[in-house]
């Protein structure tokens, strides 16, 4: 059987199986998430188009399972009507701009509908998978700890020649042969991917995983105790930040590493025991990655002075990019989906890009600009800047240590990705919709939690004997006046 068919035929078949098990399959999704890219560089090199569309499939089977037991659910997503208008006005809008008649052709502009909404759902369906702590602690565990495979293929790599099988990308076949590895520069040593089909798409996984184990040590006040395989996960995560030689998560996490501290460390009851453990493990870690990975750093290094002079730009232009851009948008843009990279597979005979008319832009939000004009601009960012203002709200409005620690990885994930590429990295922008669910998951456990406490002081005074208050009798006060006190039995005469 033609290959093409029998993986349509599976992922028919996962489809389904996700229509009935859609809470594992939405764990699964995340999983296949960060080994797509291994699929499609070694395992089906030939299919790598429909393997990228596989956790699409599984994730519409999840959607319509979650709608066919809703009214079975106890769960009910949190009344948030701002959110909720604004996303569903933006998803109209977007399919209304599928019709852009800049746009090559429709193709082009379902898939970026795609791009843009097709994992929001994930908001709403990822509470729902996790009715307990105890489930959505486990499902964190097994996903850190599976984080470390992922890690030492990057050790792999990094260790290994660029002429090597285990460095490659997903690339279409004509280009294979043509194809490069990114090195550090002049250095013999490459930017790892790991699972991952490119650089891209590896740093954002990095970026989350990192959060993710910091919310979960927050959890266990950075103790070392049971936790020895969490700290290993941040360790390859630490280090493949290096290997890949991207700076930009590298710094981001520093810029929000004060947020975390104040918020899940110092926040705590015993605030100034949990930093002094985080000290010492983040001092530990730093001891082994340059002594293990001294490579890995002294090629970061060098990556990071060799461009050093641009550094300031960088900061800059994804603020500059709309504002240049914006004449050449107009009112509606050139289309959703047209700056997509996804756009040229379905232009074939067309100079790739023509239609934007020599017009572009490298960083997201001047690409959002492009495709949607200020209308689809401003929905784009006020959703954004929405969801950082509700999860800063949360982590101060959270009773329990755990789900205060979760809000906070939230709230540091969406901080990163304020002006990060959500839509145009497919990693970000699952990963982004996944922590809104998460946040609204802690919300319901907390309330839950609440809840049980009440109901079990309310059971605890239920059994308690009934005891009458005593009866108040005058007595004399200083100033002549009478005042009450409660009555008391006589004292007992001195035994004579």
């Amino acid at each position: 059987m033609d290959l093409r068919i029998l993986l349509v035929s599976a992922g028919a078949a996962a489809a389904l199986w996700a229509f009935f098990r859609w809470r594992t399959a939405m764990q699964l999704v995340m999983v296949v998430l960060v080994v797509e890219g291994a699929l499609r560089k070694w395992l089906f090199p030939g299919a790598q188009d429909l393997v990228y569309l596989g956790k699409d499939v599984i994730l519409i089977g999840v959607y319509a399972g979650y709608l066919r037991q809703r009214g079975q659910l106890r769960y009910r997503p949190p009344a948030l009507p701002v959110l909720y208008t604004v996303l569903a006005f933006g998803a109209v809008f977007g399919l209304l701009q599928i019709f852009n008649p800049n746009l090559p052709n429709l193709l082009v502009g379902v898939f970026g509908w795609k791009a843009y909404f097709l994992y929001v759902p994930i908001l709403v369906v990822l509470p729902a998978c996790f009715p307990t702590d105890r489930d959505l602690v486990t499902f964190l565990r097994r996903y850190i700890q599976f984080s470390i495979p992922v890690g030492i293929l990057a050790l792999a790599q990094f260790l290994s020649p660029a002429s090597s099988s285990l460095n490659t990308y997903a690339r279409a076949a004509e280009d294979t042969a043509g194809g490069y590895i990114s090195t550090f520069g002049s250095s013999e040593f490459v930017r790892v991917t790991a699972t991952f089909s490119y650089i891209t798409g590896y740093a954002s996984y990095l970026v989350a995983m990192t959060i993710i184990v910091l919310s979960y040590l927050a959890l266990t006040r950075w103790r070392l105790q049971g936790s020895v395989t969490i700290y290993g996960a941040l360790g390859m995560a630490m280090l493949g930040m290096l290997m890949t030689g991207s700076r930009g998560p590298v710094l981001m996490l520093v810029l929000l590493f004060p947020i975390y501290w104040w918020l899940a460390v110092m926040r705590g009851t015993e605030g100034g025991a949990t930093f002094g453990r985080l000290l010492i493990g983040l001092a530990m870690l730093g001891i082994l990655i340059n002594a293990l990975g001294g490579n890995a750093v002294a090629a970061f290094r060098g990556r990071a002075a060799s461009s050093s002079g641009d550094f300031l730009s960088r900061i800059t232009v994804p603020f500059e990019a709309p504002w240049e851009v914006l004449p050449s948008s107009g009112l509606v843009g050139y289309g959703i989906g047209a700056t997509h990279q996804t756009a040229t597979a379905f232009t074939q005979g067309l100079v790739p890009y023509s239609w934007l008319h020599g017009v572009g832009a490298e960083v997201e939000s001047g690409r959002v600009m492009l495709e949607l004009g200020p209308v689809g601009f401003f929905l784009v960012y006020f959703i954004r800047l929405f969801m950082i203002a509700f999860a800063l709200q949360q982590v101060l409005a959270l009773r329990t240590t755990f789900h205060r620690a979760v809000a906070t990885a939230c709230l540091m994930f969406f901080l990163a990705q304020l002006l990060g590429s959500v839509i145009f990295d497919v990693t970000s922008d699952l990963y982004y919709w996944f922590f809104g669910g998460l946040l609204l998951a802690v919300m319901r456990l907390d309330r839950l939690a609440v809840a049980r406490a009440q109901r079990t002081v309310a059971a605890a005074a239920a059994h308690t004997p009934y005891a009458p208050p005593p009866r108040a009798v005058p007595v004399p006060a200083a100033a002549g006046r009478r005042r009450l006190a409660p009555q008391t039995s006589p004292p007992e005469p001195a035994a004579r």
